[in-house]
């Protein structure tokens, strides 16, 4: 799966798909939950809520059908930011990363910013490649911060215990008043 690459058209309608499947499935959810205040609140008034009853179960079978739909887009959307981050990873070589956490990582990033993808204003591969570079930077400036200040305090710690300083690349004994 390595080697394969995505067709920019493409990726944007399995975007769309899974944008669209997202959208129904939240609809379909808001309906049921209508439909249950509806019945609840004719039956204390103990009128006849079998209309009610058929469209929530008619309501009922579209989520169930609107929730397939929305796994198995997600699925396809899975593996296409999954080819993405895995070229990118190839591409970006980030020393301080490790390339199997950068994958996955790529691939959260995509489903985070997923939302806020606009065809109209945009390519899906450039949007998402540009937030998963971002997001590498972003790690890869943490790693290097965490690097430096472990130095840091590994070289505070030997100045600690051997009392000398590294200054210029050369070592200098660092004197002590006496007491007395």
């Amino acid at each position: 799966m390595a080697t394969e690459y995505l067709n920019n058209r493409d990726f944007e309608k399995i975007i769309s798909d899974f944008q669209r499947s997202k959208r129904e499935l939240e609809r379909f959810a808001l309906l049921i939950e209508e439909m249950d205040d509806a019945i609840q609140r004719k039956a204390k008034r103990s009128a006849n809520i079998e209309w009610n009853e058929s469209l929530l179960l008619a309501s009922q079978t579209a989520h169930t059908a609107a929730k397939n739909e929305y796994d198995e887009s997600k699925q396809r959307l899975a593996t296409a930011f999954y080819i993405l981050s895995d070229n990118l990873v190839r591409y970006a070589k980030f020393h301080l990363i490790d390339s199997d956490d950068a994958l996955q990582e790529g691939v959260v990033i995509c489903f985070e910013k997923v939302d806020r993808f606009v065809p109209k204003k945009g390519r899906a591969f450039n949007y998402m490649t540009t937030c998963i570079l971002n997001h590498f930077r972003q790690l890869y400036r943490s790693a290097r911060n965490y690097n430096e200040l472990k130095k840091k305090y590994h070289d505070f710690q030997q100045l600690k215990v051997s009392r000398t300083i590294i200054a210029n690349g050369k070592e200098k004994m660092v004197f002590q008043s006496e007491e007395f």
